[in-house]
């Protein structure tokens, strides 16, 4: 609800949102619903797309888990689930397995951040 009214304000002002999000080799195609890394198509869910491209909205800021649960499934966070973890495990795994250079960074106690630079 919140991302859809932070659309709405942008389109009123005249702004908008970016449709290309790139982080070194990584890049999100909003338009076209693709990520890439070091070129190569990475396949990802509805969900891991959306929390991708929350994640690269909010580059080198660390998101709480209270945060992707709003904007990315749109409801509270309820602290007896692990669907963050979970998703954002299985992201990491796409993402940076195989990489030397991982993207997505857990900030013990507080949530999760892509890094741009080391």
């Amino acid at each position: 609800m919140i991302a859809r009214l932070q659309s709405l304000v942008r389109r009123a002002q005249g702004t908008s949102e970016p449709t290309l999000y790139t982080v070194g080799d990584l890049t999100l195609d909003v338009l076209k619903h693709e990520a890439r890394r070091g070129g190569k198509r990475i396949e990802l869910q509805p969900r891991e797309f959306a929390l991708l491209l929350y994640l690269l909205r909010n580059a080198n800021r660390v998101v709480t888990k209270t945060m992707i649960m709003e904007h990315v499934w749109g409801y509270n966070f309820d602290p007896q689930t692990n669907v963050v973890e979970s998703r954002v495990s299985r992201l990491r795994d796409k993402i940076d397995e195989g990489y030397s250079r991982p993207y997505i960074h857990t900030v013990r106690g507080v949530g999760y951040v892509i890094r741009t630079e080391e």
